[in-house]
């Protein structure tokens, strides 16, 4: 039997998608806002919220790394971050931030929480989640990691910890 490549276009409609959203705190780089969008597709992410950045949407960049993804997901941009986490607490999302801190939890022990809706903040590309928002949301996550690095880029821990939320046991109980 010989194996052939399926078609990686999709069906997905706006009923496929979770009350899952990202809310990035500082991100700048198109190609990283790109992959978000990309990711959000992927995974049934429904809302990105752009949050004291200055990414240009229109960048042959950002659209490149999106493959038009970014014309299906829903997006906004926020000045004032912490009164969007506050407005997401008012609508029954928990609100994580993943970011290594000294109170964070692993990601592999915190994701059987059961919470059912999910806001991941993910931080800037250099300096992580601000102390201001990092003091206005609910918890901290962290990947554990194997090697010296302690941290990795901000698009591929945005899709780990999501994946894992998401496909936790008790999300959306």
């Amino acid at each position: 039997m010989k194996t052939e490549q399926l078609s990686h276009e999709t069906t997905l409609t706006e009923a496929a998608l979770l009350p899952f959203v990202l809310v990035c705190d500082g991100l700048n780089s198109p190609a990283n806002a790109g992959s978000l969008f990309r990711l959000s597709d992927a995974l049934g992410i429904s809302h990105i919220y752009f949050c004291n950045s200055s990414i240009n949407f229109d960048s042959t960049r950002l659209k490149r790394t999106a493959r038009s993804s970014e014309k299906s997901i829903a997006f906004s941009e926020i000045e004032k971050t912490t009164e969007l986490i506050t407005d997401l607490n008012t609508e029954g999302y928990t609100v994580l931030g993943l970011e290594l801190t000294t109170t964070s939890q692993s990601l592999e022990n915190f994701a059987a929480h059961n919470f059912e809706k999910i806001a991941l903040v993910l931080g800037n590309e250099r300096h992580g989640i601000s102390e201001a928002i990092l003091n206005a949301i609910n918890h901290t996550i962290h990947i554990p990691m194997r090697g010296k690095n302690s941290s990795m880029n901000v698009t591929q821990a945005a899709a780990i910890a999501a994946y894992q939320l998401i496909n936790s046991p008790k999300y959306g109980k």
